[in-house]
């Protein structure tokens, strides 16, 4: 296809991204805004090697599903991507984002629960960053459009809470009122890059953090009164002292301003410190909905030992506490775990145990202890556990493993190594960020016992013509189902060992070792199942 030629299409998926799918032909086109079932006239805007980008120039047919964003600024802003969308549809996209991952990058096929949704779409989330620009000679705050650096200058944000939208948009006049420049990535000059908030939705205590080029910000003291005079329940103001010139928010240096430096929120009962550069979840209503569903998840009882490995301040391991003899916490950020000691001492949790360190390194040191975990719940980064954290943790060997993720392809990833030495059992997902394509899943895995199950097959051979079995189908016709049906590759001698099991006779010298003592890789179980279940389909066995 060519640039700004229009067709008429109707859209078949989504991507990843919430893009509507649109084929025409042999071509693939992406079309932001566009829902399942919908039929419109397209323009190209972009054709690139493996795909088109387009979009609606003209609706002919909208889907039923399709609801007008309440946003003034949806279409341009990058912080919500499915506002057009309804709850219900996006539940069905959640669900689906989740078993497509974990097919395709995990191969992992097993049924995913329905996405557990929020009861409230807006105004969830207790953290908000927000990049400061200039304008025309006026400050700006608001998100980046999608793809640059341009700031869409707005004061009033659906999905942040309403603490932060009227504590940011006073910053901002206060900003203009004292002519502090706001920090130019061209020029590398200015004061201020973002300002930040957090909100404790239980405690009502709130936190500003300023974070600034300069460590020198004119009236600084000045604007920093005026907050507190006129927002009681902000607690504490920071400044946060970042000299890069990279897309890194904060530095690493912290100037406390006004009040302890942190702020409390409590969750299932536990009362928790939450300082600057502490994970703490950013929707308050959902983590509890995916706490509760990860310790459901750990069927834990008295006597477990739990490994709560990137643990953050520690709210897994101290809510699940009371349930075993003991957690053990690890945690690669430092001040993260000075706040998850403190959170134990608040509570009054003696039989929780937190360090700093890398997570592998510190599982290898609880292994040469001696120490058996019964169950690991982790919580990794969007980037998804270290190679030797999965490493060390085959090696722990625990009984049950919760992997809680903020990134499914990432976790689908590391289940593809996982599922070789443990099963799959409930994969949850649960909708943390409501108008946004993100989704957060919990998965529950249980160890393989040592003599794995394989599928009996009898076979009456009598009845059965083992030559005539042979050729019902060919290599590449099974390699082709296997495909098409479960979207990986199997080999020939894949196909090879799978038959000489169920006694099809292969012939001579065929994909055989050349001497007794050879070694090949066997066939993974389920590269192994995938190409029995060909073998039934083409009626080559029962």
């Amino acid at each position: 296809m060519k640039k700004k030629e229009r067709f008429i299409g109707t859209c078949s998926d989504y991507t990843h991204e919430g893009l509507g799918v649109v084929k025409k032909d042999h071509d693939v086109i992406f079309v932001k805004n566009l829902l399942v079932g919908e039929e419109a006239e397209i323009e190209i805007i972009k054709v690139l090697k493996n795909y088109c980008v387009g979009r609606v120039y003209k609706m002919i047919k909208p889907s039923d599903e399709r609801e007008e964003p309440i946003c003034p600024v949806y279409k341009l802003c990058g912080g919500c991507s499915l506002m057009h969308m309804s709850y219900q549809a996006q539940q069905a996209f959640k669900t689906k984002r989740v078993k497509d991952t974990m097919e395709r990058i995990g191969h992992v096929f097993f049924p995913v629960n329905d996405c557990l949704m929020d009861e409230e779409i807006y105004h969830y989330r207790n953290k908000v960053q927000v990049p400061v620009g200039e304008k025309d000679h006026r400050i700006v705050t608001g998100f980046y459009k999608p793809h640059t650096n341009d700031i869409i200058d707005n004061d009033f944000c659906f999905i942040q809470n309403e603490f932060s939208n009227e504590v940011t948009k006073y910053v901002k006049t206060l900003l203009e009122k004292y002519h502090i420049k706001p920090y130019d990535k061209v020029l590398k000059q200015g004061h201020i890059k973002h300002i930040l908030t957090r909100y404790g939705v239980h405690t009502n205590e709130g936190m500003l953090a300023l974070i600034t080029y300069t460590k020198k910000v004119p009236h600084l003291h000045d604007l920093v009164n005026d907050v507190h005079n006129k927002f009681p329940s902000i607690t504490t103001i920071i400044q946060n002292i970042n000299p890069r010139h990279d897309n890194v928010i904060l530095g690493d240096e912290v100037n406390v301003l006004y009040g302890p430096g942190y702020i409390h929120d409590t969750l299932l009962g536990n009362d928790y410190t939450i300082s600057l550069k502490s994970f703490y979840q950013i929707n308050p209503r959902q983590v509890e909905v995916l706490y509760t569903k990860a310790i459901e998840l750990a069927n834990l009882n008295k006597d477990d030992i739990v490994l709560d490995a990137y643990c953050g301040i520690g709210t897994i391991g101290l809510t699940l506490a009371k349930d075993v003899k003991k957690v053990y916490g690890i945690e690669v950020v430092e001040q993260a775990i000075e706040d998850a000691k403190e959170n134990a001492k608040r509570n009054n949790i003696k039989n929780a145990e937190f360090i700093c360190g890398d997570a592998g390194e510190v599982a290898l040191e609880y292994k040469k202890q001696g120490i058996h975990f019964d169950v690991v719940i982790v919580d990794p980064p969007r980037k998804g556990c270290s190679e030797l954290f999965l490493k060390q943790l085959i090696e722990l060997s625990p009984e049950r493993l919760v992997y809680i993720s903020c990134n499914v392809a990432t976790q689908a990833r590391d289940m593809q190594l996982l599922t070789q030495y443990y099963e799959v059992k409930e994969i949850q997902p649960v909708d943390m960020f409501p108008q946004t394509t993100h989704v957060e899943t919990v998965c529950l895995l249980s160890k393989l016992s040592e003599v794995k199950n394989h599928i009996s097959v009898e076979v009456d051979m009598d009845e059965m013509d083992l030559t005539a079995a042979e050729s019902k189908a060919t290599y590449q016709e099974i390699q082709e189902w296997v495909q098409e049906k479960y979207r990986f590759h199997v080999t020939h001698l894949n196909i090879a060992q799978v038959k000489r099991k169920h006694g099809i006779i292969e012939r001579e010298n065929y994909n055989k070792p050349k001497s007794e003592d050879s070694r090949q890789p066997g066939c993974p179980e389920e590269k192994e199942q995938a190409i029995e279940e060909a073998l039934k389909h083409f009626q080559m066995i029962i």
